[in-house]
């Protein structure tokens, strides 16, 4: 609450000000035609409302969780001025209740996954002092050229905001951005990150290990959190538009970590009344010097693990439907890293509720659905897949010790209109089941597999 009250405080006179300006004008305004005051009003203001109830119901006797947050939060956006902007924006959050998400399954010890992470996973007992202060930047843009400083939004295929929980990440650093009628490019150099799930900014080296680590390739808890040195992540995206043809190519670079690469190609071939859609995509990552830390059980990554794969999709859209065929597969030489504190990979196989990071020769097959509904606004989206991990003890290749497992998801979006214009509503229901129930112990079991998750959210910006 102590950002929120600072950020009202500091638009106050300028709401008054607007206020005043419908019956009197000021001086300076006589004189000039403008002041500070008179510009600043001219900005945009957004609000935003958020509560999302998360429900999980796990195998048996094995522990299940609820929680209902809610949350408000304001952002400003200056008026341009010989190209230059700033902004600021911040959020708060409320637990209304929960149940069990601060007690540790009496079966297994293992914590709650999912609905921590609408709070301060780092402080579950905290339902009440949730807030901070999240972009504030400044922005200079001249005609395809834009250039922001300081705490922002930034998204790609891999780092993001990976926002479907309370508060999405925010980055801070440089970011440098050109677009063309055909050509989009960015670079960008980040050195702090406010990560969804928490209330506290952290370094780039810090950011290590925020969520859970998982194992190492001998076998043992990963010991990285903490230990590895950079200077921050380097990153350069570029895309290409034309005639249903896209294009996009990444690279990442942390600074004495690891570097990643990574492409995508997508084509949309007219077929009348339907459109047949064709994708690529593909990655390889490497470390770099010694990933992180000279300690092989403190690195990030192994200077051995070279881990690659390849994506495809074959769809079909046809009015307002779309289905698709997706695959993915790593190569097995190493386990793909990249902090889940950064944002959530992209691949065509994705669904809610679930990763490919940490494995190193998965195999994934999912099929994807989606409509509008002749209701105006409502969307629905189904997903079925079926993933292949390695065994479960094969700790070079399985970082978190997820089974082999099924994996459907359904999401009925509706945006209302009218009285509620602005109001965005989503349910999603998500099933993982084990592929062989029998050889899953309940440590490996819960949070993972053979579990329900239920999700309700509201949105309403103005």
């Amino acid at each position: 609450m102590k950002v929120i009250f600072l950020m009202l405080l500091m638009l106050l006179p300028w709401t008054l000000k607007a206020q005043e300006a419908h019956s009197d004008t000021t001086e300076l305004d006589e004189r000039s035609g403008k002041s500070l005051s008179h510009d600043l009003e001219k900005g945009k203001f957004d609000i935003h409302f958020r509560s999302f109830y998360m429900q999980t119901i796990n195998q048996g006797a094995l522990t299940d969780y609820s929680t209902l947050a809610v949350g408000a939060g304001l952002g400003y956006l200056s008026p341009a001025w010989k190209g230059f902007q700033v902004g600021f924006s911040g959020f708060f959050v409320f637990q209304l209740f929960e149940n069990n998400l601060t007690i540790a399954d009496p079966t297994t010890g293992a914590g709650n996954r999912y609905e921590v992470v609408l709070y301060d996973m780092h402080d579950p007992e905290n339902a009440r002092d949730l807030d901070r202060l999240e972009e504030f930047f400044i922005s200079y843009q001249k005609k395809n050229f834009k250039a922001i400083f300081g705490r922002q939004k930034v998204n790609s295929p891999m780092l993001n905001e990976q926002d479907n929980r309370m508060r999405p990440n925010i980055f801070s650093g440089l970011s440098i951005y050109h677009k063309s009628k055909k050509w989009e490019s960015m670079g960008a150099w980040l050195t702090s990150v406010a990560i969804r799930g928490t209330v506290d900014w952290y370094k780039m080296d810090d950011s290590f290990g925020v969520y859970s680590f998982g194992r190492n390739p001998f076998g043992e808890p990963s010991g990285y959190k903490g230990n590895i040195t950079t200077k921050g992540l380097a990153m350069a995206g570029v895309k290409y538009n034309n005639n249903g043809l896209s294009l996009q190519g990444w690279n990442y670079f942390a600074e004495n970590v690891f570097n990643l690469n990574f492409v995508q190609g997508d084509y949309a071939h007219d077929l009348g009344e339907k459109k047949l859609l064709v994708g690529l995509q593909g990655f390889y990552q490497t470390a770099v010097n010694q990933g992180g830390n000279q300690d092989p059980k403190k690195a990030y990554i192994l200077p051995n693990e070279k881990p690659s794969g390849l994506g495809a999709k074959l769809g079909l859209q046809s009015g307002k439907q779309e289905v698709s065929i997706n695959f993915l597969g790593f190569m097995g030489q190493g386990r793909f890293l990249f902090p889940r504190e950064w944002g959530r990979e992209q691949f065509y196989v994705s669904l809610p509720r679930e990763r490919f990071e940490g494995s190193g020769d998965v195999k994934a097959w999912t099929l994807k659905y989606k409509t509008e509904l002749p209701m105006k606004g409502t969307k629905l989206e189904f997903g079925a897949s079926k993933v292949n991990h390695s065994d479960i003890e094969k700790y070079a290749a399985n970082k978190y010790g997820i089974p082999s497992y099924y994996h459907f998801t359904g999401a009925l979006n509706y945006k209302f209109r009218g009285y509620l214009d602005g109001l965005d509503g989503q349910i999603l229901i998500v099933n993982k089941t084990a592929q062989d129930f029998a050889a899953v112990s309940d440590a490996y079991r819960i949070n993972r597999v053979d579990l329900w998750n239920l999700n309700v959210t509201l949105d309403y910006r103005f």
